[in-house]
Parts: C-alpha cells; structure tokens; sequence
C-alpha cells in the first residue's frame, strides 16, 4: 500500500459514541431522537463526542424500526424546468424546520414513471410527498394514502377536500388577466399555444382566455385558435412555429399566449430564425414568470405565479398532517396570479 492511502476505519456507533461520553447508549439515542429529555451539560457533552469520533448516524435503522424515514417526496412533471427551482426552494426551506429532507423525482410528464416514483416512494416508506400530478387520474395518489403515506397535490386546484390537501394557483383567473392584456392591446386574434389538454392548469388557462374574449363581445371560437403540443418545453415551442404561422401572414395571428414560459422561449426563438421579430410581427406572452423570462430580449410578458410560496404552502400542509395524522383536516389553498408587462407583447397595429 502506497504511503499516501488512508487506511480505512470501522464505522463508528452508539456504542462508542457512549463510551467517549460516558453516558449510556440509551442516552445518546435520547440526544440524537429526543433532546428535549436530556440535561443541557449531558447533551453538550453527547454532541462533542459525536462531532470528536465523526459519527453518523444509521437512519434506515430508525426508519425500520419507527416505519417511517426522514424524507419526503418530491415529484414534479419536468425537473429541467426552472419553474420548479423556486418550487422545490420553497418545499426544501419548510422541510428542514421539521428535520425532513426532501427527495426530487421526475415524471417527465409521463403517467408510467409517475407510477413508478409514487411506489418507489412507498418501498423507501417516505414520511410523505408532494405531487404534482400528470393528468386527471389521482388512482397512483389515493393507492400512496392507502400504503400509509400522506401527499398533498401541488398545483392542481380540483382535488377534493375529502380526498387530500392541495395547493395551486388561479389558472383560470391567469388566462383571464392574460387574455385582457391582449385585447387591450387590440389585438382580436391570438393563438393559444398548449401543451396536453388533459393537464388541468392548461385547460384552465385556455379557459380564461376564452372568457376574456366573451366578456370583450368576441366571438372565442374564431379570436382564439389552439395549437396543442405533447410537451410544454422550449423544443416544442421551436417546433410549433409552422403550425403558428400556418396560412401565411394573412392568417397569422398577431399575438400568441403559450401555456408556460417554456414554450414562450422556443417559440420565440423559432421567430427570430424566421426573420420575424417580437413583438413587432407577432407579440408572445408566456406564464410562469420564471428567471429567465426577464433576461432574453425582449423581455418576455408573462403571468406570474408565486413559485416559492407555493411550494412552502405544500410542504407546511404535508407537515400539519404528517405531526398530527389523527386530527388533520385537508385543506385547499390557492393562490392568485400576477400581470407582469415586458417587451414581448405590444399595442396591434394593422397595415
């Protein structure tokens, strides 16, 4: 063995921790489960011995024994999204005030790995989770409840009070601010650009916009065309552009909302190696209000949702139920989005 290698140690545990103290193992099991009980000079004196002899401690033991872990559960349509960046923020930064870690996994919008992280997640026996769901169908959820193991729906706004806690925004209310925006503008023909209409919040957000059409006096049939994409990331905004300008400049629309900022990215780099320009051939008008969309140029206009505060709201929901199972009642909470005006969209004008 080369005079630079370490020679390796045997893991250090309660046990010797105790003898370096010297207290019982029980006491140490107390400082490290239950500090409360524990007299302030013992467990000062505990903690220097597991800080001198660098102990770990073994959570799958606890976790066997307890039935549960120190972890939760996060799992998000896209993790290459940066929408979900402030999400997890927020999820992560509630977590630790009740000493859980959190545990990132990805659906990538697809209901089989959505499956198979919700099974996972109850092999691993997680103290709970936070879903955002693929579609409609909560049978993957209400199978995780009946394993023992407590979520709450991030992002989904119909999810029944007597089924679980949920926590989204105002999708509705988004399409509505979003719609009115464009009208105000004049413009009277606007391409809804969508990801898979079987997730709620871009229903919703189609929705809304069609409602602000009714409400100015237009028809929302002809003002409001869909071009629906399987994905909502920046590849199929790029890929929509034909199907966006189909029927030439004359059937072009002039101004586009994309169901989230991720579509507004590619869509409007699609445009520019077109030739066109935004917002003076076409406004584009995203939803998310994440980082970047205030650092391309233009900037993109967009509605904002409370990303941070969404996911804190979940998590403090999931550890209301998860510190008193017996007497927690589900809640929905939802949030209200927000206009934020940038140069991607501006005032219609015609010939």
């Amino acid at each position: 063995m080369s005079s630079s290698a370490r020679p390796s140690h045997p893991k250090v545990g309660i046990t010797e921790v105790a003898r370096h103290a010297g207290v019982s193992p029980g006491t140490v099991s107390n400082v490290l489960n239950r500090p409360e009980r524990v007299a302030s000079a013992t467990r000062r004196r505990v903690e220097a011995a597991i800080a001198e002899l660098d102990y770990v401690r073994n959570s799958s033991g606890s976790s066997l024994r307890s039935g549960r872990s120190s972890s939760v559960g996060l799992l998000v349509l896209d993790v290459t999204n940066p929408f979900f960046t402030e999400v997890s923020r927020g999820v992560e930064d509630e977590a630790v005030t009740q000493g859980l870690a959190v545990v990132l996994l990805n659906s990538a919008e697809a209901r089989d790995r959505q499956r198979r992280n919700i099974r996972l997640l109850a092999e691993q026996r997680a103290a709970g989770a936070v879903v955002m769901p693929v579609d409609d169908d909560l049978s993957d959820l209400l199978w995780l409840r009946r394993q023992g193991t407590a979520w709450v729906a991030l992002d989904r706004g119909d999810v029944g009070e007597d089924v679980g806690c949920s926590v989204s925004v105002d999708n509705l209310a988004g399409g509505l601010i979003a719609g009115r925006h464009l009208i105000g503008l004049g413009h009277e023909q606007v391409t809804f650009l969508a990801g898979p209409f079987s997730i709620e919040q871009v229903r919703q957000r189609h929705e809304g916009l069609r409602t602000a059409f009714a409400e100015a006096g237009m028809d929302p049939g002809g003002a409001v065309r869909v071009v629906e994409r399987p994905l909502l990331n920046p590849e199929q905004g790029e890929q929509a552009v034909d199907a966006v300008l189909a029927g030439g400049p004359r059937q072009r629309p002039s101004a586009v909302l994309c169901a989230n900022d991720q579509l507004a990215l590619g869509l409007m780099k699609g445009l520019g190696r077109r030739g066109l320009r935004v917002p003076d051939d076409l406004s584009v008008m995203g939803y998310d209000d994440v980082d970047f969309a205030d650092l391309i140029h233009p900037g993109l206009t967009t509605v904002a949702q409370p990303k941070y505060r969404l996911g804190r709201a979940a998590m403090r929901l999931l550890n209301s139920e998860l510190d008193h199972p017996e007497h927690h009642v589900h809640e929905r909470i939802l949030f209200t989005p927000e206009l934020v005006v940038r140069g991607s969209t501006a005032v219609h004008r015609t010939g």
